[in-house]
């Protein structure tokens, strides 16, 4: 169970923690602040020991995923799954932060699943050990997040696979695609974060100052490449059951307009029968008084054509 957070402070302010250093140094300071609260964007907006490009980052409203750096301050948003009452909800939110080699401020605007688990991780003895460490803690438990989603979703398809391979032709089309559909729209929104974060950590390791010691190998970035393979992985599958729903509903089309056409060419001689002596003309056959078994023959005429139609169908093959 979660160890409970503290409430916000006046100044928004959640929790201020000291962490001795490890190597004999001097120690560094975590200040995460609830951005809802206007008092915490001023008492960002006040800290000196920030720069402005930093400030603004960790009060803006931008959450686009990105990781920036300028001389030895670094600062960024990073994805998390919010924090809510239902534990199946998997609600992408963000959080800011800014660091130096000795200060970490973070932000959010909405609890997040991630600093509540690092939050717990400190409370039971796994500090990290710096800024870079805590920003990669957080890195990871979202990835591991995910990871976990990620196999729900494909969980969430099996139903769907089972269904199309037992095919009885009376599955409900529309509670297919819309499950599909469900696990795609989700696969691309955690794409269009895990995406972003990936680079920024890759491509933009080399631009960052030398003391967050920012490596390939930490979990964080490991994770976060399986997850990639795992969306990738689950796209395709989710693309490939969609295919296969619009081919078994086109095959389900066709041969519901073939029974139409069969019906159709059958009843047409017939048709032409009744439409025949339907005229309103003289001389016509097994008309009038002198022949009072007309009906009869019709309806026996009309049947001949129907099964003469059906044996042509068959000797051409059609059926």
């Amino acid at each position: 169970m979660d160890t409970a957070i503290p409430e916000p402070g006046p100044d928004g302010l959640v929790w201020k923690l000291d962490f001795p250093s490890r190597d004999g140094g001097a120690g560094w300071q975590w200040r995460h602040y609830d951005l809802v609260n206007r008092q915490a964007r001023s008492a960002i907006e006040a800290d000196a020991a920030l720069p402005e490009f930093a400030r603004a980052i960790l009060v803006g409203s931008d959450d686009s995923v990105r990781v920036v750096s300028d001389d030895d301050v670094v600062a960024g948003v990073v994805p998390s799954y919010a924090r809510s009452g239902d534990a199946d909800a998997f609600e992408i939110t963000f959080w800011h932060f800014a660091m130096t080699p000795r200060i970490l401020v973070t932000g959010r605007k909405t609890a997040t699943r991630t600093l509540v688990a690092m939050w717990d991780a400190i409370q039971r003895g796994r500090a990290p050990a710096s800024p870079t460490a805590a920003i990669n803690m957080g890195i990871t438990e979202f990835a591991r997040e995910a990871r976990v989603r990620l196999a729900q979703l494909s969980d969430y398809l099996d139903p769907v696979e089972d269904q199309l391979i037992e095919w009885h032709g009376d599955v409900v089309v529309s509670e297919l695609s819309g499950r599909i559909g469900a696990a795609r729209r989700e696969a691309s929104r955690l794409k269009r974060v895990a995406v972003p974060l990936m680079r920024a950590l890759e491509e933009d390791a080399e631009e960052l100052p030398s003391w967050t010691h920012v490596d390939r190998t930490d979990t964080g970035q490991r994770l976060l490449g399986s997850n990639l393979d795992d969306i990738a992985a689950l796209a395709d599958r989710a693309h490939s059951l969609q295919d296969e729903v619009d081919t078994r509903l086109g095959e389900e089309t066709n041969r519901r307009l073939y029974l139409v056409s069969v019906i159709t060419t059958l009843v047409l001689p017939a048709t032409f029968v009744t439409g025949y002596f339907g005229m309103n003309t003289g001389g016509l056959p097994w008309g009038g008084d002198g022949a009072p078994n007309g009906s009869v023959y019709a309806t026996i005429l009309c049947a001949a054509a129907i099964i003469l139609t059906l044996l042509g169908l068959r000797w051409k093959r059609l059926l």
